[in-house]
């Protein structure tokens, strides 16, 4: 499958830099053709060299150029590394395909030299294969100009042309991905905004729901529930969208707190504390240079993300799963009388090595985790009003009303019912 490659698809200055150093530093003519062998960038616009110039002046000149950068194109991509081949007026020249996604968009022409010295089977060839010039000593004279460069100093250059290629490639795709995400979420917010009209619900009047919305994300970054937090944290950027109208300012003040308070909560999930440290202060500093709402979005759900996967770093896959299981596990039984034996029986697993792996990873007890679930799922129930302190209790696996009470103030600082009370 081809495409065709135009100044627009990479960024243009960085396009312009990147191959421009490289011309600087080999002294190479290098130039930036499509899949149908059309330049449409020469770094600082070097000029081609005096012989070419004179080939492309010729009648049918530029077709035939065009079509000999064309097939090599077309080969290089086919192999998706350098292609050497002589263009149909005689010069020595590589191409360096430019793939995206696997999609040929074009290649980097460099070379236009000679690899040996002119001498007279050169000159013979050479006006073997250009019949039509009628000023062939003009052509001999320039043909004597252009560079002579070594095999391996050729192949070193078509190698680190490779190397730059790859790079902007890479970066490339990063944007790509990073607009096609972009997109797709405010497509997202769309959707959201489209269903709330059509279910008649309310405007976003004051932060009250807000904040509230923000508790329960919290609680499931906590928990290490990727799916929830992220559906929540849509919610969340939808509500800022329409809360805040677009006002830059406002959105950045809220995504900063909410990233904030998004580090804390995956520490206390079992997260490095450094790492995410590191993390959140690099995502202050990049915030400052963000000019659009949509990037101030897309980048938050980024670091969130980032943050859920740090709370499971564990080097060894498989105690990965040990854990991630185990968490699961609880997460869906929560309400059961569970202990840490029957934890590990459904993981065939013994109870003291999954007790080690949390203690080790997670910074706490298979318990203390299990007893963060039933307080955090309690608080959830407690937004329903049928539901009394007792019925919460025992819901959430709690078999003594006054243990409960006991345990919920530890985790939430006052007791259920008066949680309860402070909600309505």
């Amino acid at each position: 499958m081809l495409q065709t490659l135009d100044s627009n698809l990479l960024d243009p200055k960085y396009l312009e830099e990147s191959l421009g150093s490289f011309h600087n530093a080999t002294g190479l003519h290098i130039e930036a053709i499509n899949n149908a062998g059309v330049t449409f960038s020469v770094p600082g616009n070097f000029e081609r060299s005096e012989f070419c110039r004179y080939i492309r002046s010729q009648p049918e000149g530029e077709r035939k150029c065009q079509d000999s950068y064309k097939r090599a194109s077309l080969e290089a991509a086919k192999w998706e590394e350098p292609y050497f081949f002589r263009c149909h007026a005689g010069l020595v020249i590589w191409a360096v395909p430019i793939m995206i996604r696997g999609v040929s968009m074009g290649s980097i022409i460099c070379g236009q030299v000679l690899m040996w010295e002119p001498d007279h089977f050169f000159f013979q060839e050479l006006k073997n294969l250009n019949t039509g010039i009628e000023n062939f000593e003009r052509l001999k004279s320039m043909a004597c100009k252009l560079e002579v460069i070594s095999p391996s100093r050729s192949q070193a250059a078509a190698d680190m042309l490779f190397v730059v290629v790859n790079h902007m490639v890479k970066r490339n795709i990063n944007s790509l991905e990073e607009i096609d995400a972009t997109r797709l979420q405010q497509q997202q917010i769309r959707r959201e905004i489209e269903e709330r009209k059509r279910q008649n619900l309310p405007d976003l009047s004051d932060y009250d729901d807000y904040l509230k919305k923000e508790r329960k994300f919290l609680r499931y970054i906590r928990l290490g529930d990727r799916t929830r937090a992220n559906q929540t944290l849509q919610s969340l950027l939808t509500d800022l969208h329409t809360k805040t109208v677009g006002d830059l300012e406002t959105v950045k003040a809220r995504i900063l707190e909410l990233a904030t308070l998004t580090s804390r909560a995956a520490v206390e999930g079992g997260g490095n504390a450094e790492r995410i440290m590191k993390l959140l202060k690099d995502f202050d500093k990049e915030m400052e240079g963000f000019e659009r709402v949509e990037k101030c979005f897309y980048k938050v759900q980024r670091i969130v993300e980032t943050f859920l996967e740090s709370i499971f770093t564990l080097a060894d896959k498989k105690h990965i799963a040990i854990v991630k299981n185990a968490r699961d596990f609880i997460m869906e039984n929560y309400a059961l009388p569970l202990t840490v034996t029957d934890v590990a029986q459904h993981l065939f697993v013994s109870s003291s090595h999954l007790s080690r792996l949390f203690r080790e990873e997670l910074d706490c007890t298979i318990n203390d985790y299990l007893t963060r679930v039933r307080v955090e799922q309690a608080v959830e129930i407690m937004k329903r009003p049928e539901f009394s302190v007792a019925q919460v209790s025992k819901a959430v696996g709690f078999q003594n009303q006054s243990y409960f009470s006991k345990v919920f103030r530890k985790y939430i600082g006052v007791t259920p019912l008066t949680y309860k009370n402070s909600l309505y």
